[in-house]
């Protein structure tokens, strides 16, 4: 699939100076197709070699890849396949952990009248509340403990592409979204009076002051994990295995689907704003956008079954509920899109330079050959050699550097006979300080 020809979408342009690669003529042995080079060895001691590879290119300090939030742990050059999972195991063991010790705080700090309260499981208690909202907050410092245990790093890459939370950009999509809730909840409350639907009446719940220091802590802290889990640790550790985004927003739906105990209707709801939350993540580089959705809309149904005007405790939805959904978050989508356009220096990828791979073994230059003859004791060195004259051959440097191959054809070691002001080509930064001598051997010493 095709991505739209967008600033945020084009390729990373070729460096200045880069040089393309030259085809490799190689150096074969005898009774292969390779007119006038040869290569002579001894023969192999049964030992596993390593397949051909290709000659490099010109040395390069690194190479600069620019990757979207669900692919930064890739930024990690550390990074594996299978840490992710490891990762999770970690996050999900420190979670069972916090919630033993939330659980026995709450036993243990609650009067016994209140326990009944507690079993009835009424949102609107105080204590329900600080159980259900902070027993889903624990996942926070699960997730970044987590993280901190296995990478990748920097941890602020579990944030966004900037390395940490981006608190202006937060602060404007709240905004956004704050107003759009606003907006949209006035237009339903009036077409529903207009419609003989009544003035609503306001009563406040009871323990309503508690409620309301729970609804300005505990909840932003509730959304954040929840953000942190199915739109950062879930997008990122697929993004490390499928490249593209749809993987990354779509595949952690299901999960927080289930997450929420709603008939048919309300789960639609729900996934409609997992997947609204995954693209703005995507297309913004960050959390944030999907934070504050997510923070504003908990806030405001909270808020509103605390004065009457909503039932917490209501599990059941409708098809107007959803047409509801899609508005709110589709007006949300199109202005968090016209903001990132009005904000051209807001960070939607991270560029990193990855380091370059390790440098294939080197054949010695010509005079040092005599002497890694002699210390050569891997019965694999190969040489290239006239054939007739059995005397050392003079390769043209513009045509290397020579891969070299044994006599039954297997890759042995590359030979580079490029020159910068008469003086050999630097040997790579990774081979820099290893002792002298025939190191192009290694490879068969594994």
């Amino acid at each position: 699939m095709s991505q739209p020809s967008a600033p945020w979408s084009r390729p990373t342009p070729p460096q200045q100076g880069e040089q393309p690669r030259r085809r490799d003529p190689g150096v074969r042995v005898p009774g292969v197709q390779n007119p006038g080079v040869q290569g002579l060895a001894r023969p192999s001691d049964g030992r596993h070699v390593p397949g051909p590879v290709s000659a490099p290119g010109p040395i390069s300090a690194g190479t600069t890849r620019t990757f979207f939030y669900h692919r930064l742990a890739l930024a990690d050059r550390n990074h594996r396949w299978w840490m992710p999972l490891v990762e999770g195991v970690i996050g999900v063991g420190i979670y069972l952990v916090l919630s033993i010790l939330f659980g026995i705080a709450i036993a243990f700090t609650l009067p016994e009248s209140l326990s009944e309260d507690v079993l009835a499981m009424d949102q609107l208690d105080p204590a329900v509340f600080l159980l259900l909202f902070g027993s889903v907050a624990l996942m926070l410092p699960s997730v970044l403990l987590a993280r901190l245990v296995l990478g990748p790093r920097p941890l602020g890459l579990v944030f966004s592409v900037a390395g940490r939370i981006r608190w202006t950009w937060l602060l404007t999509c709240l905004g956004a979204a704050a107003a759009v809730y606003v907006v949209v909840n006035a237009v339903g409350t009036g077409l529903d009076m207009v419609t003989g639907g009544g003035v609503p009446q306001l009563e406040l719940a009871p323990g309503f002051g508690w409620l309301v220091v729970l609804w300005l802590v505990v909840v932003p802290l509730q959304c954040t994990a929840e953000e942190l889990v199915f739109r950062g640790y879930l997008a990122q550790t697929i993004g490390r295995w499928l490249k593209h985004p749809a993987w990354a927003i779509l595949l952690p739906v299901p999960l927080f689907v289930l997450g929420h105990t709603y008939d048919v209707w309300g789960q639609i709801s729900v996934g409609i704003m997992a997947v609204t939350m995954g693209v703005v993540t995507w297309r913004t580089g960050g959390l944030e956008a999907g934070i504050a959705l997510h923070t504003v809309n908990n806030m405001v149904v909270t808020a509103m079954g605390m004065v009457g005007l909503a039932d917490m405790n209501e599990t059941s939805g409708s098809p107007s509920d959803v047409v509801f959904e899609v508005i709110l978050n589709g007006v949300y989508l199109a202005i968090v899109f016209w903001l990132v356009r009005r904000r051209p220096a807001l960070a939607v990828t991270r560029t990193v330079i990855l380091p370059p791979p390790p440098a294939p073994p080197r054949m010695p230059e010509l005079h040092a050959r005599p002497a890694a003859i002699a210390a050569d004791s891997s019965g694999l060195a190969a040489y290239v050699l006239n054939p007739i004259t059995q005397t050392y051959m003079t390769l043209p440097p513009q045509y290397g550097p020579y891969s070299v191959r044994d006599a039954q054809g297997r890759w042995v070691g590359v030979l580079d006979t490029r020159t910068s002001q008469g003086q050999p080509q630097p040997m790579p930064p990774a081979d820099r300080g290893r002792p002298e001598g025939p190191s192009y051997t290694g490879v068969h010493d594994e």
